[in-house]
């Protein structure tokens, strides 16, 4: 949805209380009714005030308000803008509901490729341990250790050898995203992230009370330049990054625009977080690689495995005596404490037997193969451009921008149309960090149980596309 330019001007008779709070409460109203659209360019303060005939502070004061609310967002020289409704904690609600006979795309993740044997015997080798009664403890350093060195093998087949020292186990991806967030974490604090972002990003952002700045991306992610102007105009000093297989839009950098993004990063001293959670797809390097010294890598295995598993990690590539780290809320023994002393022992074990055996390089190849097949079918009946040589992610971007098949209506429109039609899709506000500049709706070819439900999924949205 693009910039929708509007002259607003509230009523505010009958509010009670603090003038500021009723400009709040009129804007929630209005954009809960749609008088107030998402992307829309409000007046400025200065014109607010004198249309309201009210202090240019008492303003100020409701935009503040409304902007920690995250209603709106300001650009330096753009203006303000009501942002989109954040859905993105929807999408993690156990009890989310789905019409009966839908087909999901809405939910990424791994095909379910273990069978009954293969869990019963992984479990089996865990029970014939003469140990087994130790790990109803507390963890044993050897168990951290051995988790570590388990996380060096997934990255050694990219060409990636962190220290095995400054690897942290985690209760899955999500929970090694906020421990990564905690340790730059201060109220209102800007954090530069792309203008499509993944919804864990978002809800995290939430509760960790951090305003996202969007960065404009294309389609090989984000622009260099508009990093730039976002981290000087925002003052923001973290970047939030996916380079390899983007959730939503599945953009991966090629080598200039990786290139590109170190050196802004290094001209802007950023610290970089990198999602790697789908990276295993590409058999790539992390961006991580490049970064040494100001980056923390986020991986795990429930997109790429099974998410059962609830098994991530975090890398540092930095040391705790070092000047960044002095800077952030970077203790070693702490971060231990919220990041591996948070597992389950036994769920750390199955892990690293898993590993260790290749089951996990064995599983991991198989849905590769699965989501490239997958991706090749879903492209091919939607009339979207061939998957070619780039590498296959479990979900793909449908965009309405200019250009597209499917351009002229909004992601909204589609995914209404895919809901009526018994498929679930999910569109571009829950995705937006900022003013909606492009818009689509994602899909995830890896959610159906086979390829012959994702086959009647793309029939039904052929029909109510067409």
């Amino acid at each position: 949805m693009k910039e929708t330019k509007v002259s607003w001007c509230p009523d505010l008779a009958g509010y009670d209380g603090p003038i500021y709070r009723a400009i709040v409460e009129a804007m929630q109203r209005d954009i809960r009714t749609g008088a107030l659209p998402e992307g829309s360019r409000l007046p400025t303060q200065r014109d607010l005030a004198w249309a309201l005939n009210v202090n240019l502070s008492t303003v100020t004061e409701a935009f503040r308000e409304a902007t920690r609310l995250r209603l709106i967002a300001g650009e330096v020289g753009r203006g303000t803008y009501v942002l989109p409704v954040n859905t993105a904690t929807s999408l993690y609600a156990i009890d989310r509901p789905h019409a009966e006979n839908a087909i999901d795309l809405s939910t990424i993740k791994p095909v379910q490729g273990f069978s009954r044997e293969d869990v019963q015997s992984r479990f089996a080798a865990l029970l014939q341990r003469q140990d087994l009664v130790d790990v109803m403890d507390y963890h044993a350093p050897s168990l951290i250790g051995r988790c570590r060195d388990a996380v060096v093998k997934l990255c050694q087949s990219r060409g990636f050898h962190p220290p095995a020292d400054r690897i942290f186990p985690c209760a899955g991806a999500q929970a090694a995203l906020f421990a990564a967030l905690q340790m730059i974490a201060k109220p209102d604090l800007p954090v530069l992230v792309e203008e499509l972002t993944f919804p864990g990003m978002k809800v995290a952002a939430k509760q960790m009370g951090l305003r996202l700045v969007p960065v404009t991306m294309d389609k090989k992610g984000i622009l260099p330049e508009d990093l730039d102007r976002a981290s000087r105009a925002s003052g923001a000093r973290t970047l939030v990054i996916s380079p390899i297989l983007q959730n939503p839009t599945g953009t991966t950098m090629d080598r200039q625009r990786r290139a590109d993004i170190v050196e802004m990063a290094e001209k802007l001293d950023l610290l970089v977080i990198e999602e790697d959670v789908y990276g295993g797809f590409s058999g790539l390097p992390p961006l991580s690689l490049q970064l040494a010294g100001r980056s923390i890598l986020v991986g795990g295995l429930s997109k790429l495995v099974a998410p059962g598993l609830r098994f991530g990690y975090i890398i540092v590539t930095f040391d705790a005596d070092s000047p960044r780290s002095r800077l952030m809320n970077f203790a070693t023994d702490e971060l231990v404490h919220v990041t591996s002393w948070m597992t389950a022992p036994i769920m750390l074990e199955l892990v690293c037997d898993w590993i260790e055996s290749g089951a996990v390089d064995e599983q991991m190849e198989w849905q590769r193969q699965e989501a490239r097949a997958r991706q090749s079918l879903v492209r091919r009946r939607l009339g979207l451009p061939a998957l070619g040589r780039n590498p296959a992610a479990p979900h793909l971007w449908v965009s309405t921008d200019e250009g597209s098949p499917y351009a002229g209506r909004s992601g909204e429109q589609l995914a209404s149309l895919a809901r009526a039609a018994g498929v679930d899709l999910v569109s571009a506000s829950t995705f937006c960090a900022g003013r909606m500049l492009s818009d689509g709706v994602r899909i995830c070819v890896t959610a159906p149980r086979d390829r012959a439900d994702l086959a009647e999924a793309c029939k039904r949205l052929v029909q109510a596309w067409n």
